[in-house]
């Protein structure tokens, strides 16, 4: 397990606003840093980083927390991957501290595995006896300096590989684990690649996670993948992001191809921002990570009819964020590598600067499909056009796109409307059937797979030796750093490695309960960045009637540090208390936003959240006076005295924050907590 040292230094070590600045352009507003949020589109700026206290928050999709919860989102990454990610970025060494350490995570392993198979893969295209590999490589123009330069491989088969991760200490579960093995009949485990050269796949932070074996001849799959995994999903890893992440910021464009080889003709001829699909059409996972660091994708198709028809499915997605999607078909059928070899890096930089806008293209191409001059052909061409935007049938430029499918075919906007009515209605029948099938097909398997399952005497009997069969040995019980899920935590639980706190209030909140909540927030935020500020006002915190009891410990947690601790000591008392400390402190705004100074934003804070304690005090003792029965003389006459004073207090109060500009005006805008 990470030990809480090693966060610590992680920790000190991570300047949040340059780790931000990576991917977002922040602007400083007052001591805050301010921008769109990398997480979800936006023009305008909801996004806050806070320097003093190394917090985030955006107040658009509510996300907040410190470096680690920001890597965790923008990485895909676990907590303690979140730790050795940014221990990497500083040059911090992470000491892991229990027993089982050395042995690791599933995720670790699989990592492991697929490092290990990447070696040997490159080993035997470099160095192997058998070489129709570097003839393969050789006769697409990739020489051995590429080669090395994107640890491309060869894949023997044969249990070469199986033999060699055997002999390195790996398990045969973790090789059917990571893909690169399977188990045949009685366990016997075999080499998943053979005859085949290598392309492995990186994850964000360069380790492979997968591998693409083409081959070399003749045959069925041409390309085979790794499978699923734990780790790699073709759906969200794009083949090439390690090295073209950078690029990508630089160029505020993403390129997106279809192929291994393509991608790395772009990179060799000086086109770095690109990145491949692994086997699959570009997916609204693939769209969501590229935004996060440009707003223009250009997808650069193939020139035949199934990069046309990828364009098609792409539509889907232009409407993602306020990304800028384009798209380039290539001359002649020619695939991306091909173009390069026959012209050059500057006549495929041309094309990309003049990338036409991906709607455009698609109707464009709608009018060659089908003779518009004619009424058999309008009301083909009609058809596929409704076709194509049904994705965004619900979208509130849908009346825009029918009017361009108009203009484009020359026919009047209500019929139009009404063809597009009548299409989409067919698409979803056709798919609520395709489902239908999917599910029998399902049940169907599931079925069969009951039938045909092994009772445990022929699980034993088929097992080397008369023990457990390879296939199905358990996998790290415990790892190292496991986290249980608390019942009370849920999946936040599963995000920190440190003890789940109770959450805030389930139940419905009252208008009144929603504001306290929000001024709250607000304190904390301004709490933790002048502690120092809050000391002589302990008195009268103390007479606040919180909302949330997480929000009142991290309050005293921060006050009971020593007068001048560093802003680091006060997040670690208030993270001692409750692990989600840098979340709820993000949340505020008012010391960006005021222009009042500090001391006169903490009056106002204090003052406001008296005013709705004794208001909600108010309310409940007249919702008492009215219901309960059973309260003597005496203790009416008590209940109206202190009503009489607490309406006092209240106009005090009032007249206090009178003329202060409200800090929650804007929060309740944006529709409250």
């Amino acid at each position: 397990m990470i030990s809480d040292e090693d966060k610590d230094r992680v920790r000190a070590a991570t300047d949040l606003v340059q780790l931000v600045q990576e991917t977002v352009e922040l602007k400083p507003r007052g001591q805050e840093f301010w921008g769109c949020c990398p997480f979800h589109g936006e023009k305008t700026p909801s996004f806050h980083v806070i320097p003093a206290t190394q917090v985030w928050h955006c107040f658009g999709c509510g996300e907040g927390g410190d470096a680690f919860t920001y890597v965790m989102k923008r990485e895909n990454l676990s907590f303690p991957e979140s730790i050795r990610y940014l221990a990497d970025r500083a040059g911090i060494e992470i000491a892991d501290d229990a027993p089982r350490a050395r042995q690791g995570t599933k995720r670790s392993r699989i990592i492991d595995v697929c490092e290990e198979a990447c070696a040997f893969f490159h080993t035997m295209l470099m160095r192997g006896k058998d070489g129709r590999g570097r003839e393969y490589f050789a006769t697409r123009g990739i020489g051995s300096a590429v080669c090395q330069r994107y640890r491309l491989g060869y894949a023997p088969g044969r249990g070469s590989l199986v033999a060699h991760l055997s002999a390195k200490g790996f398990k045969p579960r973790e090789m059917i684990d990571a893909n690169v093995a399977v188990s045949r009949d009685r366990g016997r485990l075999s080499d998943r690649f053979y005859d085949r050269v290598m392309f492995p796949i990186f994850d964000e932070q360069g380790r492979c996670i997968a591998f693409g074996g083409r081959i070399m001849g003749k045959g069925e799959p041409k390309y085979l993948n790794t499978a699923e995994t734990p780790v790699f999903h073709k759906k969200r890893n794009l083949y090439g992001f390690n090295w073209a992440k950078e690029h990508i910021v630089a160029a505020d464009e993403a390129i997106v191809v279809e192929g291994y080889t393509d991608a790395i003709a772009c990179w060799e001829a000086g086109i770095k921002n690109v990145v491949a699909t692994l086997g699959t059409a570009l997916t609204e996972h693939h769209v969501k990570t590229l935004t996060r660091f440009a707003k223009r994708i250009v997808y650069l198709f193939d020139g035949d009819a199934a990069g046309q028809k990828a364009a098609e499915r792409a539509i889907q997605f232009v409407e993602t964020g306020s990304v800028d999607l384009r798209c380039v078909i290539l001359p002649d059928d020619l695939d991306p590598a091909d173009f390069l070899r026959d012209r050059s890096g500057e006549d495929l930089r041309a094309m990309l600067d003049a990338a036409e806008p991906l709607l455009d293209f698609v109707f464009r191409k709608l009018e060659g499909r089908s003779d518009v001059t004619t009424p058999a052909g309008r009301a083909r061409a009609l058809e596929d056009a409704c076709r194509l935007i049904y994705p965004l049938r619900t979208s509130y430029m849908i009346d825009t796109y029918y009017m361009q499918i108009a203009d484009r075919l020359g026919a009047d906007p209500d019929m139009v409307r009404e063809a597009a009515t009548r299409v989409f209605r067919q698409v979803a029948r056709e798919e609520e059937t395709a489902r239908n099938r999917e599910r029998m097909r399902d049940r169907a398997q599931r079925d069969r797979s009951a039938a045909t399952a092994p009772t445990p005497a022929t699980q034993s009997a088929a097992a080397p030796g008369g023990g457990e069969p390879w296939g199905s040995e358990p996998f790290d019980e415990e790892p190292y750093d496991y986290v249980p899920m608390e019942a009370d935590g849920g999946a936040d639980a599963a995000v920190s490695s440190e003890p789940a706190v109770a959450a805030a209030p389930a139940a419905p909140l009252t208008e009144l309960e929603r504001r306290s909540l929000t001024g709250e927030r607000e304190l904390l935020c301004l709490l933790t960045s002048y502690p120092d500020s809050f000391r002589p006002f302990a008195e009268r915190i103390t007479e606040i009637d919180w909302i949330d009891s997480r929000h009142e410990a991290i309050a005293w947690a921060v006050l009971a540090t020593p007068e001048g601790s560093s802003a680091a000591d006060v997040m670690a008392a208030a993270r001692s208390v409750c692990p989600e400390a840098p979340q709820l402190v993000s949340a505020g705004t008012i010391d960006a936003t005021s222009a009042h100074p500090t001391e006169t934003n903490i009056e106002f804070l204090l003052d406001t959240l008296e005013l709705y304690t004794i208001r909600r005090r108010m309310w409940q003792a007249q919702a008492r006076l009215r219901s309960d029965r059973s309260l003597t003389v005496e203790e009416r006459r008590d209940m109206a005295i202190r009503a009489t004073q607490d309406a006092a207090r209240v106009r005090e109060l009032e007249r206090a924050v009178e003329g202060v500009a409200d800090p929650f005006r804007q929060y309740d805008q944006q529709g409250g907590a």
